[in-house]
């Protein structure tokens, strides 16, 4: 069976589209959750992102060819490829200097952290997947000092968190903004052509 959901903007937008696969079988509760906060994140950088749930196992539909396609599988339990880690990563993004199509978040560590912090799980996947979004749109480098896109949040971070104080840099949010301008007008000249 297909489960097929848009949330979000438009199907004339021509911003970089999230495809996610929820291998986890979340509840349709937190996965509205997951997606509204997801949003936030992008929409406070000033970068409109729609998100489409997808089908375990296949593709979306959809009407209008997006700029860019960006996947996010939501894993139930931890990363197999990064056990040599001090805790387990939330998520991995398949990403070069460039930029990236295709991110996981684990849903297993997730909850454990934030269970360990305080903060509703759903908001922490979103962060999660956030960071990895991050990753797929600026690039394998774009690990920052502080905020969003730090390689390992601490207990400040996860403060900043809950009171929604955990960010992309400025210069992150301009570089998201310019990047998906690009991939629009990149889109619109292959178009004309």
């Amino acid at each position: 069976m297909l489960l097929w959901l848009t949330l979000g903007a438009g199907a004339q937008t021509r911003n970089p589209e999230l495809w996610v696969y929820d291998h986890a079988g979340l509840s349709p509760a937190a996965m509205q959750s997951f997606v509204n906060q997801t949003q936030g994140i992008f929409s406070e950088a000033g970068v409109s992102l729609p998100i489409h749930i997808c089908g375990t196992g296949y593709a979306c539909e959809i009407d209008t060819k997006p700029a860019k396609i960006l996947v996010l599988r939501i894993v139930l339990g931890r990363s197999h490829q990064m056990n040599n880690t001090l805790r387990s990563p939330l998520g991995q993004s398949f990403a070069d200097h460039r930029g990236g199509t295709y991110a996981s978040v684990f849903l297993e560590p997730v909850q454990q952290q934030a269970a360990d912090n305080d903060v509703p799980w759903p908001t922490l996947l979103a962060y999660a997947a956030g960071h990895e979004i991050g990753h797929l749109l600026l690039g394998d480098q774009a690990h920052t000092p502080r905020g969003l896109m730090k390689a390992h949040w601490d207990k400040n971070d996860f403060v900043d968190l809950k009171q929604d104080r955990l960010h992309f840099s400025k210069d992150q949010a301009q570089q998201l903004a310019r990047c998906c301008t690009g991939l629009s007008l990149e889109s619109e000249r292959r178009e004309e052509h």
